[in-house]
Formats: C-alpha cells, structure tokens, sequence
C-alpha cells in the first residue's frame, strides 16, 4: 500500500523507489554522503532517512552509521524536508479536512453501484468473511458496503498511515537532538506547497479505478489479508533492518520486490513526490552551504535514480562523495 510521511506530524514520502541499474544505490554506498567542490570553503552533507513506518528511532540506532556522529557534531544547521519547528496550522488544517472529506463524506464516485453486491464480489465465502469482518470491526463501519471496494483500499491506507505516526521518526529525532546541541535547524519547503500532493496521494483512486468490481474486490482482500496476518509489518521490518545496516542495495532490491506496499516505478505520484520537489529543493541547498556547514537530512528515496538530489546536485557542479 501506498506509505507516504508529512513532517512531524505527516512528514512527506518513504523510502519507496526502483533505482537505476548503475545507480550509487545499487553499489551499496551507505546513506551519508559529503558535498564539496564548487568553491565551497566547507563540506556539508546529505543524509538519507528512513522514516520509520512504524518504527520508533532511537539515538543509539541514529548515531551508530558510520561516521554519522563526527557528520553530525560538525553540522551548524540540519534541514529536514519542513521545519519541523514550525508548525503551520492553516496547511494541516486544510489537510484534515479533505482527508475528513474524503474518510466520512466520501463523494457518489466512491459509492457501490446500484445492483452490485459486496459479498457476490467474492468466489471464496472464507475471504468475505476476512473483509466483512475487518471492515465492521476494525474500520467501524457496519454499513461499509455502499462503498466501493477501492475506496476501502484507499481508506485502509490513510488508517494505516495515521497508525505509523505514532512512532518517533528518525527525522524528528534529528530536528529534537540538533535543538538539543543548539544547532541552527530549517526545512527545504513549506507544508502549504506540498499538502497538495499528499492529499491527491491518499483521494487519487487513478489506478484502482481502472479495476473492475471484482478485481478491486480481490486486491482489498490481500491488502486486508496481509495486515491481519503480520505479512505487511514483517516486510515493513525486513526494510528497517535493511536501512539501518546501511545496506542501500538490499534496501532498493526489497522494495523493487514489494510495490504494493511501497509504490515504486508504477506510482503515477513517484514524478511530483520525489523527483519535482528534489528540484525545487537544488536552490535551498545552494543558498545555504556555502555559508555554513549544513546537513540535508530527507527520506533516502530522494537520493536514489537519475533524478536525485545527489545527482542534481554533482549536476550543478558539486562533488558528492559516499563518506568512508
């Protein structure tokens, strides 16, 4: 299912990507990367988060990638993807109410069509009863039938996501200890220009639209199957381990493996989430390094592919380097 981060509370993207076959991904180069050159006087750095999907960083886990501490201690300001210092109630409340919008007054389009039966969607009664009973009990809904099976899909998702948040991310954890040592701290953009984008991500039903009745019928079972038997948190953990051995290959191979729950290269999104916002963020780094010692800390996702950071970056004449 789709797994996307906002921030603090809704921190924007996870680490979902399909990287290039010659990529620095796939020559395993670890997530901490240096930036010189371009008559810079100082190195800054880039570092690729994960932002947890559930798990709850800790400072020893942060601190224990190679040479990430002597990384961090030289850091006189850490950019997340927003500053999660600043809290912008007019984007977040913007946000809540179309995710509201779209959870409890969902519009005809994600209605069932007249004469379609829920159960009649399914050829086997035991996956019915999988589905009816997950949406009675745990999605509250005793009427969930006029809805539309990938409307259910979606909503799962939306739940799911609010679900993970619970935890500490790895990005907060860096913005609280850079507080803490008295760092400057800054975001690459602003909520109110990328509300957007992760609201059309959960209410875009583009994709399983296209599905006829009985196939978005199947696809809700195996999101719901694989939720209720521990199958999407034991791969959401195989990724974690993964990232925090600093194992960027296995890290693209296990997600390449799993697009449905990490979106990869069919994720009609994939373009505006990560590479578009990679751009706009290219001035913000510019502006910013060559004054100080900077850490640009955003998901790892933003630093795999042609279009990443590290390569818009050695394309505007910078040498970026994997910290050894």
């Amino acid at each position: 299912m789709k797994k996307f981060l906002f921030s603090a509370l809704l921190a924007l993207v996870t680490i979902s990507a399909t990287a290039q076959k010659n990529s620095d991904a796939n020559n395993n180069r670890g997530w901490l990367w240096e930036i010189s050159g371009n008559g810079l006087k100082q190195k800054s750095y880039l570092f690729g988060t994960c932002h947890g999907e559930g798990h709850r960083f800790t400072k020893e886990e942060v601190f224990s990638f190679p040479s990430f501490k002597k990384a961090f201690d030289k850091t006189k300001m850490i950019f997340n993807e927003t500053d999660l210092g600043h809290t912008d109630t007019a984007a977040m409340n913007k946000f809540r109410k179309q995710i509201g919008e779209f959870c409890y007054n969902p519009g005809p389009e994600y209605m069932m069509p007249e004469g379609v039966d829920f159960r009649t969607l399914y050829d086997s009664i035991a996956h019915f009863k999988i589905v009816d009973k997950y949406l009675a009990i745990e999605m509250k809904d005793l009427e969930y039938w006029k809805k539309t099976p990938g409307y259910w899909f979606s909503r799962i998702d939306i739940s799911q996501f609010f679900e993970t948040r619970k935890a500490k991310t790895m990005d907060v954890l860096l913005y609280e200890e850079a507080v803490n040592q008295g760092k400057e701290t800054g975001g690459l953009e602003e909520l109110k220009d990328i509300d957007g984008n992760v609201i059309s991500m959960f209410t875009d039903m583009k994709g399983i639209d296209t599905l006829s009745m009985k196939e978005q019928a199947d696809t809700l079972y195996r999101a719901i199957r694989d939720i209720t038997n521990g199958t999407t948190s034991r791969k959401l953990q195989a990724l974690y381990k993964a990232y925090i051995s600093n194992d960027t290959c296995q890290v693209a191979k296990h997600i390449a493996e799993y697009p449905e729950i990490y979106g990869g290269k069919n994720n009609s999104h994939d373009k505006e989430i990560f590479d578009d916002r990679n751009e706009a963020w290219i001035p913000v780094i510019k502006k910013n390094i060559p004054e100080k010692t900077c850490m640009i800390a955003v998901g790892c996702r933003h630093l795999m592919g042609p279009a990443s950071l590290i390569a818009m970056l050695r394309r505007e004449g910078y040498t970026i380097e994997p910290v050894k």
